[in-house]
């Protein structure tokens, strides 16, 4: 592929958008980046475009010469039902119109419970609503992939953390470290766990869409070898000079919470995840495109200092 075709970033003004937009950047490629509200994304060499992405029409027009489009739109959580299959639903018609590859920027939420390593080719079996819609949405990017409307990427990544981050362990931990602060952790701190640091979801997003050739094909994140929640927290806690105990957030805890808060109702769905084995298989990803991923050391050392 040339690296002067074009690459539509859709949701470019979020957390993995922006990097992605300076990823495919730094290899020379052309991006345009697509947000809802026109605000910059932090790098002037992109084409900026206003566009609601949920409207097929506006996102075909929009996308106009594009050979890749990343669909890298994340709403609140609270929006999840409301904005994903919309959104979802317009990529596939503007690639269809446009002939674009779609790279997806998805998660793991769509395989449910587990005993070992998350790997591409697990079975969807989705636990609660949300995991449900998220298999639903890959599902029906899949279809369209699978009858020749689109040439599809997936790329996959573990629990979210770094700059700009908002995710069940990022905001808990980073903020939970100071003098006298206890840690919040979901599920049990002691199982292994692969957190995917949001440069390397991004890097791999890009790469992804300059290099892969499948019709349809799903990528793993490339993960550091497991920690736990209890080791990534002292990791936070000696980087950032502060002391930090770690205090588990069990699931009968957020179903109290969930009695007066809505989004705890929420998060108590998610929960599943991270009282088994967390461990991102990212092997064949860095095999296919020569990706390694970034140390934790380095990760936390780079969110800290970038808040």
């Amino acid at each position: 592929m040339s690296e002067k075709q074009l690459h539509a970033v859709v949701g470019a003004a979020g957390a993995t958008g922006q990097r992605v937009v300076a990823h495919l950047l730094e290899a020379g490629c052309r991006v345009r980046a697509l947000t809802r509200d026109g605000r910059p994304v932090g790098h002037p060499n992109a084409e900026l475009s206003t566009v609601d992405a949920r409207d097929p029409v506006a996102l075909v027009a929009a996308t106009d010469g594009a050979a890749v489009i990343h669909h890298c739109a994340m709403p609140p959580i609270g929006r999840w039902q409301q904005d994903f299959a919309p959104l979802t639903d317009a990529v596939i018609v503007a690639a269809g119109a446009t002939g674009a590859r779609v790279v997806y920027a998805d998660d793991t939420w769509m395989y449910g419970r587990v005993s070992g390593p998350m790997t591409p080719d697990l079975p969807y079996r989705p636990v609660g609503p949300l995991g449900v819609l998220r298999a639903w949405l890959a599902e029906r990017l899949e279809h369209a992939a699978a009858t020749g409307r689109i040439r599809l990427s997936i790329v996959r990544a573990g629990e979210l953390y770094g700059p700009g981050v908002r995710s069940m362990i990022a905001g808990n931990v980073f903020d939970g470290v100071g003098p006298t602060s206890q840690a919040l952790w979901f599920g049990s701190p002691d199982l292994p766990i692969t957190p995917t640091y949001i440069d390397d979801f991004a890097r791999t997003v890009a790469t992804v869409g300059r290099q892969d050739t499948a019709d349809c094909a799903v990528w793993h994140v490339p993960s550091p070898e497991p920690t736990t929640g209890r080791q990534f927290v002292r990791l936070v806690a000696e980087q950032a000079d502060r002391r930090a105990s770690v205090t588990a957030v069990r699931t009968w805890h957020l179903r109290a919470l969930g009695s007066v808060v809505p989004l705890a109702r929420k998060g108590v769905e998610l929960l599943y995840q991270f009282e088994q084995p967390f461990v991102i298989d990212g092997t064949a990803t860095m095999r296919a495109f020569d990706l390694s991923p970034t140390p934790y050391s380095v990760g936390v050392q780079e969110s800290l200092s970038c808040p």
